[in-house]
């Protein structure tokens, strides 16, 4: 019971704080003209700050200071290198722009530090699921090469108002279900700082008079601690032996539902973008959320609740699944 007090009031704190701090931000972007300019691939026609990611990181940064004992010294270290190397990209990105080559390197440097503190984790993942069949530095290159897509894809859906934070809400409710039942308290506290600075963000990105963009330093960062979340998980399933939620197959099919809407959605704009001859990094729009609105004349707000609601869908179908089917 103590426990999910504290899940309460460090949400309500994250919440109430995200919510006092945004105003603050939405003002000194406009006053310092710290703005998104509209252009042709744009959903909005109005100049909007595009800072509003730096609650999250403000959020989590409170948190660990607070919190830095509960975490293992060298892991908060370097996970929170690789964070800040992220956030930092891509508020830079923000304000005054970033070659995608530059980007793609903090990107995969900050990687690098999940693959470093979790690659024994990630390998005993591997010998304890159908991966086995996969060499293990093969393995490794994959869930490198897979986390590298997943950054991408969370900061590409971020096109239009709620979707990625939407999304976002999605991953980081089941990580704090399944971290709170499975008594790793530190990361389920982690997973409600997050909750509840989304929600917050959420309130002034879907409002108008308010309206805010989490920006490059937003989506990165939210990319970025997916990819920390799911190699806990990897790790936990394999290697603690009070984690008995899913095994490592299990946790496998939960994984492709969590990330299946981002993910394919880049890859298949990214399979469109060669097919026609261009860069995968050139403009267009032809993302799925481009479509709705589009094609099919759905609204922002349809639009993302559509799609966050199809991929809730899948993740609830998956946890059912391995609950009760297999």
């Amino acid at each position: 019971m103590e426990s999910f007090t504290q899940l309460i009031v460090v949400f309500v704190m994250s919440l109430f704080g995200s919510t006092m701090l945004m105003p603050l931000l939405i003002s000194f972007a406009k006053r310092k003209q710290l703005l998104d300019i509209p252009n042709f691939r744009s959903s909005h026609v109005i100049q909007v700050p595009r800072i509003g990611g730096v609650v999250f990181f403000v959020a989590i940064l409170v948190f660990i200071l607070g919190a830095r004992n509960e975490f293992e010294t060298q892991g908060m270290i370097l996970l929170s290198s690789g964070a800040f190397l992220l956030f930092a990209t891509g508020l830079y990105d923000d304000l005054k722009s970033v070659k995608p080559m530059v980007k793609m390197l903090a990107q995969i440097i900050a990687l690098l530090c999940i693959a470093g503190y979790y690659r024994e984790g990630i390998a005993h993942f591997r010998e304890a699921s159908f991966f086995a069949i996969v060499p293990s530095g093969i393995f490794q290159a994959l869930v490198f090469g897979f986390f590298l897509v997943l950054v991408n894809a969370i900061n590409l859906i971020d096109g239009i108002d709620g979707l990625a934070a939407f999304i976002s809400l999605n991953f980081f409710s089941v990580m704090a279900l399944v971290f709170y039942s499975s008594e790793q308290f530190e990361f389920a506290l982690l997973s409600l700082v997050l909750i509840g600075s989304i929600i917050s963000f959420l309130f002034f990105n879907l409002s108008f008079k308010y309206k805010v963009f989490m920006g490059d330093c937003g989506s990165l960062l939210l990319g970025f601690l997916m990819c920390v979340f799911s190699s806990q998980l990897m790790q936990d399933s394999c290697c603690d032996a009070s984690f008995n939620q899913f095994t490592c197959n299990e946790l496998t099919l939960i994984f492709l539902t969590l990330f299946s809407l981002p993910v394919l959605d880049l890859l298949r704009v990214a399979g469109i973008r060669l097919w026609q001859g261009r860069a995968v990094f050139s403009a267009d729009r032809n993302h799925l959320h481009h479509i709705f609105l589009d094609r099919l004349g759905f609204s922002h707000l349809q639009t993302a609740i559509l799609l966050a609601f199809i991929h809730l869908s899948l993740i609830l179908l998956a946890l059912f699944t391995v609950q009760y089917l297999i």
